[in-house]
């Protein structure tokens, strides 16, 4: 029998264009937002120069922040998804008024069926900035301690119906047939817990994520602290950026370990997604357990009360995969061209509180632009990005000899060649936290990624002229033709691999 070799291929072609079409039929909808930074409009009673100093050194648009929040939560009454996420930071400062106002606005989203899960993040209980301002002056604002939380949410991941590890606000439940999700608080501003997770939940968390994963279950974590850093040499200028291991040390405090332990430890127990926020910007992490048999990715979510205003609308899919799409608030009733004001508002920001840090006024600028593009996610794919890394590299004489940036060095014990990393780091969109071997790059705002943890490498024995074609470290998150071979993102027509799936380009 001949067979004709061109007319297989097109069979094949036929067939790969047939997967790509066909619909992908979700399994659960989720909507989640990070950081909403709530402020009650109450606590304004007048604007003024004390609201302006905070504003001025505060990325976040505080005083539109109760507008943005309304406006997300018209966006999920119309989206409709089945659950509503909030990694933590639900409020400014912990002030009892902005908690009464966020909640009330969830019952709208319960009134509607969708189910809400919220945990706490490291201002959710107060801090030294909960105030009233009126005009000049400021006053004290009342907040809540833990135990009022867990009363004020308990319809969103509180209630008696909900499993609670017993020493804090962590939480584990089934909002959907075959999906546990699991809410662990990472501690407070002011607690010797602050981005901690204490031994007794690590170890609570790892059971009910080791249970579900042999049930054939899928499991989801949502926590405020990263998991890792997402940026090389970021937790030594930011302590509390990715989590620790807290460990009693028998003298009524606590030894901390790194974040590499319960990295390790979620991922064997088939942790493959954790939600995130806390650092403000949008960037997805992958990582491994202690060996790299097994993928963990930490999809941090920047804050929706601050420029560039987004949220996340995650669909877990049939295939046990979980497609990530990024959208924003761009527009708020009775604001012109709300997206300018927010934009404007971030850079002024962060200029200013990088110069209490630099005093090379014309350096200062470049840094905060950078730190900005950085929070948008997706760096290498935005044309600013080379200007700026050019722009960095003229000033680094200058910055090296920068006397106010040395005494800020010196004093988080960071030389200047591991910021000098981090700051290409956070432009580069890749993630090695000095290992190569760990090195990776997802993108950060629209993508699709495996659920499980199983493997380093979602690509494997890919099938083409009778052979198996293996990819090596971090392509799962690489374009591939169908030979096996790694290519840039595609510029002509054709088939390509990509996240371990078909895609016609």
């Amino acid at each position: 029998m001949n067979i004709n070799v061109r007319t297989i291929r097109r069979g094949l072609l036929t067939l790969a264009l047939l997967l790509i079409l066909a619909p992908v039929s979700a399994k659960v909808r989720i909507m989640l937002i990070s950081d909403p930074h709530v402020m009650s409009p109450e606590l304004i009673i007048n604007k003024g120069e004390a609201l302006d100093n905070t504003n001025r050194l505060d990325r976040k648009l505080n005083d539109y922040s109760s507008a943005i929040y309304d406006e997300v939560i018209a966006v999920a009454l119309k989206e409709k998804p089945d659950i509503f996420l909030i990694s933590g930071d639900l409020t400014k400062d912990g002030e009892l008024l902005s908690h009464q106002y966020v909640v009330k606005k969830l019952y709208e989203l319960k009134e509607a069926g969708i189910k809400v899960f919220v945990v706490p993040g490291n201002h959710d209980m107060g801090t030294s900035n909960a105030y009233y301002y009126d005009g000049s002056l400021i006053h004290a604002a009342e907040t809540i301690n833990t135990s009022q939380f867990a009363e004020m949410y308990k319809d969103f991941g509180y209630g008696a119906d909900i499993e609670q590890e017993p020493t804090t606000l962590t939480w584990c439940c089934e909002p959907s047939d075959g999906l546990v999700l699991i809410g662990i608080d990472t501690g407070q501003e002011g607690s010797p817990l602050n981005g901690v997770i204490s031994h007794a939940t690590y170890e609570w968390v790892q059971q009910r994520a080791k249970t579900a994963t042999a049930a054939g279950k899928q499991v989801v974590v949502m926590m405020h602290h990263s998991l890792f850093p997402h940026v090389t040499n970021a937790e030594k200028v930011s302590s509390t950026y990715a989590v620790k291991l807290g460990m009693p040390n028998g003298n009524g405090g606590y030894s901390y370990y790194s974040y590499s332990p319960l990295r390790n430890r979620l991922a064997d127990a088939g942790v493959g997604v954790v939600l995130t926020g806390h650092v403000h910007a949008l960037d997805i992490a992958k990582d491994g357990n202690k060996n790299l048999t097994r993928t963990i990715h930490d999809i941090s979510t920047a804050t929706c009360a601050a420029y560039p205003n987004p949220y996340r609308l995650l669909t877990i899919n049939d295939d046990e995969t979980m497609s990530i799409r990024t959208r924003y608030i761009t527009e708020l009733p009775g604001v012109e061209d709300f997206q300018t004001l927010a934009r404007e508002r971030m850079v002024t920001s962060m200029k200013n509180l990088v110069f209490m840090y630099i005093f090379n006024e014309e350096a200062a600028d470049i840094l905060a632009e950078l730190f900005v593009l950085h929070v948008c996610g997706d760096e290498p794919e935005n044309p600013r990005s080379q200007e700026l890394v050019a722009a960095y590299e003229e000033h680094l004489p200058e910055l090296m000899a920068d006397g106010q940036l040395n005494l800020f060095l010196n004093r988080y014990g960071v030389t200047f060649d591991e910021m000098n990393a981090m700051v290409y780091g956070l432009l580069e969109d890749k993630t090695n936290y000095g290992d190569p071997e760990r090195e990776s790059f997802v993108e950060d705002r629209n993508t699709t990624i495996p659920l499980s943890s199983d493997g380093w490498t979602a690509i494997k024995g890919v099938k083409t002229g009778g052979r198996s074609q293996e990819t090596g470290v971090g392509s799962q998150e690489g374009w591939y033709t169908l030979q096996g071979q790694r290519v840039a993102k595609p510029s002509r027509k054709g088939i390509y691999i990509h996240n371990g799936k078909l895609i016609l380009h």
